[in-house]
């Protein structure tokens, strides 16, 4: 069986670190949403905060049908993503079965108030600029819909663990490789 590797959480909790340090070190491709738009930014260009919304609901069918080309090869796959939509755990559910992949989990977590200071940090020095998330414009709204709570897993009957990466150089990414291999 395939596996398919989600790696989902809120903003700034570690995500693209452990999935990079995992395709290194497992040979597994990954997908990740934001690698994606910030190709169409670079081909579509970009202009403001709701123009990065809507490159991100042209992206994601994308990356929908990115990670289930590789299962229908028989291939693994890790896919990055918050993976906070409601719909998303049913798309996860229903791909895996109809691919007869193996489902894993990995849920990035980290205290609200150190994935903000990640966030200030990234918006002002390394982040695309197509996401348009200069703390101006969207620290207000983030602060609501995610610096205030943390989030859970999703509900995937399937191997999950759950990181946290409040304090990052206390994350066990051989513990997190082991996990794969269960």
């Amino acid at each position: 069986m395939s596996k398919l590797i989600i790696i989902g959480g809120s903003l700034a909790t570690g995500k693209t670190t452990i999935a990079k340090f995992l395709e290194e070190k497992t040979g597994i491709k990954r997908i990740a949403m934001d690698d994606l738009k910030e190709r169409f930014f670079d081909i579509g260009g970009y202009r403001d905060r709701e123009w990065s919304k809507r490159i991100g609901h042209v992206a994601w069918p994308v990356f929908q049908q990115l990670v289930e080309l590789h299962l229908e090869h028989g291939e693994d796959v890790i896919a990055e993503a918050t993976f906070l939509h409601p719909n998303d755990a049913d798309w996860i559910l229903k791909i895996a079965k109809r691919r007869s992949a193996n489902v894993f989990q990995i849920w990035m977590t980290a205290d609200p108030s150190v994935t903000r200071e990640r966030f200030i940090h990234r918006a002002n020095n390394e982040r695309h600029p197509g996401h348009c998330d200069a703390l101006e414009h969207v620290i207000e709204e983030f602060d609501k819909r995610f610096f205030c709570k943390t989030f859970d897993p999703l509900e995937l009957n399937c191997k999950t663990l759950v990181v946290d990466t409040t304090c990052f150089e206390n994350v066990d990414k051989k513990g997190v490789l082991d996990f794969l291999e269960k």
